[in-house]
């Protein structure tokens, strides 16, 4: 398989649902395998998370989940937006995989990018400022490329990261 970038406009991406194949859909790490297979769907009817796919040529090739959080940020950011809250608003990457025939093709950046147009659209509506996910040790250098930084230590094999959208859209203002 050729490991050329993907192009966003060849991506669909869609909610999760019980109509979707999810059989063929493997990432290498078991966890995730389990979740997409077995907990994202009740989580959803749980209202704890929702789940998109995202398909390319009618397959399944990465999934991500999302939730509303809160974030407490380092002071350097406090002082940098001026406002000291004890914590701002998020929206938190729950989960994220990408197939394992397709990894290194720009796949999971996209569904970043993906999240951040989708929080941008949440905060016409209430606020929102933050993308945080609890990173999986090893792959915080993919985030760290996607401009996330360590926000706390965790206790257990994640890490715990954010990004603010002015890293990402600065010429954005309303």
């Amino acid at each position: 398989m050729s490991e050329q970038d993907i192009p966003y406009e060849d991506l669909i991406i869609v909610k999760l649902s019980s109509n979707h194949d999810l059989t063929g859909f493997k990432c290498s790490d078991d966890d995730l395998d389990e979740f997409i297979h077995f907990d994202a769907l009740p989580q959803r009817d749980d209202r704890l998370n929702q789940t998109y796919i995202c398909k390319y040529k009618e397959e399944i090739i990465a999934f991500f989940t999302v939730s509303a959080d809160s974030v407490k940020i380092n002071r350097k950011d406090k002082k940098r937006i001026g406002v000291n809250y004890p914590a701002f608003p998020a929206i938190k990457i729950g989960r994220l995989a990408v197939h394992e025939d397709y990894k290194s093709r720009n796949v999971g950046s996209t569904l970043i990018m993906y999240v951040i147009g989708l929080a941008l659209k949440l905060g016409e509506e209430v606020g929102v400022r933050f993308i945080s996910v609890d990173a999986y040790r090893g792959v915080e250098k993919f985030y760290e490329k996607n401009y996330f930084v360590e926000l706390a230590e965790c206790e257990d094999e994640h890490l715990a990261m954010y990004t603010d959208f002015e890293n990402w859209l600065p010429s954005v203002r309303y």
